[in-house]
């Protein structure tokens, strides 16, 4: 059966094919240095590691760059290809540039090229080990306390050294998601006083800024499978959505040939925040995407203390629904299997707003959100949880189920809404002294 992400990842593949072609340089017969080479050619180096470029006559701009070729074991696509990739330089002198291998690639032949404005020149080649990152997806938590981002293994344990990722550097990282093979987590935190996107790379541990205007983000929006994207200030006080996660590598070579998402794109116009409303208001939750005919996103404003206002968002407009008296209220989505068609499995996403209270005043309650402008608060929530919810997530490759992290007497849970059985499943992981405060399901 065909996982949810197969139309993408063909699609990927395509555009890859066609990115593919026309990367034959022949330019790199032109002597841009003389007395050149790279120190390592030939040898097999990891990913993270420093290559050595030498030779004279470096300039201050000249960049590097990589051409990736790998073995695919597909008859029809023999080899896979990415390139040119702009490489990461760690220092550069006037006698030579040194450079860092990156992860997320398969093993692969790199040809390593300098680049001076319009031409460039192959330098030498050296042979990546694998650096692909996990496929299937993986549940991670946010501990505020800690200052630690933990892996929960299926086995329920997590706080393990080799599967905990230190955030003290950013304490205040918060609206966690993820996008999909970028193996990190994509969240809000304060730059020079101003929220801004971030994302955190499992692989080096380092902290990389995705949106830098200077003018804040309101709020993440997740739900789309391929993409994170963020309501986004402009100079004059209105919100645009784009999609920051569009230049995060993605680690997915499972096909002969792939690229990434692509490059950030605005979606609808830009906005201004209903009256009354400031951004500060926003944020504690990402948003989510309703994936029909027309854009439409669910937000939540905290109005004051236990009252939180439902913000619908269609292109060019926010929309304030009536407020509900609640600790929290988290938007929430999942995806459901259709039955299938003469073109194969298909897929429709539900969602809508969890009313999130503490045991003693009655506990979670789970409402869909299946027209826009009903008053889904006076209608039966369609599932109940007896404690406080305070994060939920959903896994692309279980259809029908989304996963909440809740709180009831102390004691802190992870469990699973089974939606096609209409019931909660056994708790994945328990405990009184958790201090969790988001998980997100990601690869």
């Amino acid at each position: 059966m065909k996982s949810i992400l197969s139309s993408i990842l063909l699609t990927l593949s395509l555009c890859g094919l066609f990115s593919a072609c026309g990367n034959d340089d022949d330019s790199s017969q032109i002597q841009l240095v003389t007395d050149y080479g790279v120190t390592e050619a030939g040898q097999t180096i990891r990913p993270g590691d420093i290559v050595h470029i030498y030779g004279n006559g470096f300039q201050a701009n000249d960049c590097v760059e990589y051409d990736f070729r790998w073995d695919t074991g597909e008859q029809m696509f023999p080899e896979g290809f990415r390139g040119p990739v702009a490489a990461e330089i760690a220092e550069s002198r006037p006698d030579g540039i040194d450079v860092r291998m990156p992860y997320r690639m398969p093993p692969s032949r790199v040809d390593i090229f300098l680049r001076r404005e319009g031409d460039r020149m192959l330098m030498g080649k050296i042979l990546l080990s694998d650096g692909q990152t996990p496929k299937d997806f993986r549940l991670y938590a946010l501990d505020s306390q800690r200052h630690t981002i933990d892996r929960i293994g299926a086995d329920g344990t997590a706080n393990a050294s080799a599967n905990a990722w230190d955030i003290s550097t950013r304490p205040d990282f918060h609206s966690i998601a993820n996008c999909v093979y970028t193996y990190g987590l994509c969240g809000l935190s304060k730059a020079h006083g101003i929220q801004q996107p971030f994302f955190l790379d499992f692989c080096t541990g380092e902290w990389r800024p995705l949106y830098t205007t200077g003018y804040g983000t309101l709020a993440l929006v997740t739900g789309k499978h391929s993409m994170v994207s963020a309501f986004v200030r402009n100079q004059k006080g209105s919100y645009y959505l784009d999609n920051i996660s569009a230049d995060l590598e993605q680690s997915n070579y499972a096909v002969p040939t792939r690229m990434n998402v692509g490059s950030g794109s605005v979606m609808g116009s830009a906005s201004p925040l209903p009256e009354g409303l400031s951004a500060e208001q926003f944020g504690d939750y990402p948003g989510v995407f309703a994936q029909d005919q027309r854009l439409l996103i669910l937000l939540s404003a905290k109005i004051g203390e236990g009252k939180w206002a439902p913000v619908l968002y269609s292109p060019s407009r926010f929309h304030v629904q009536e407020t509900v008296e609640a600790d929290a209220l988290i938007p929430f989505y999942f995806s459901v299997r259709l039955p299938a068609t003469e073109s194969g499995d298909t897929f429709a996403t539900k969602v809508g707003y969890v009313v999130s209270d503490s045991a003693d005043k009655g506990g979670s309650r789970f409402y869909l959100l299946d027209v826009p402008q009903s008053e889904w608060w006076t209608q039966e929530p369609f599932a109940v949880l007896r404690g406080k919810v305070i994060s939920v997530s959903h896994n692309f490759e279980r259809p029908g189920t989304f996963t909440v992290l809740s709180e009831k007497d102390g004691t802190y849970t992870v469990a699973d809404y089974d939606w096609n059985q209409g019931e909660w499943q056994a708790p994945v992981h328990t405990a009184t002294d958790m201090t969790y405060s988001a998980i997100a399901w990601g690869n």
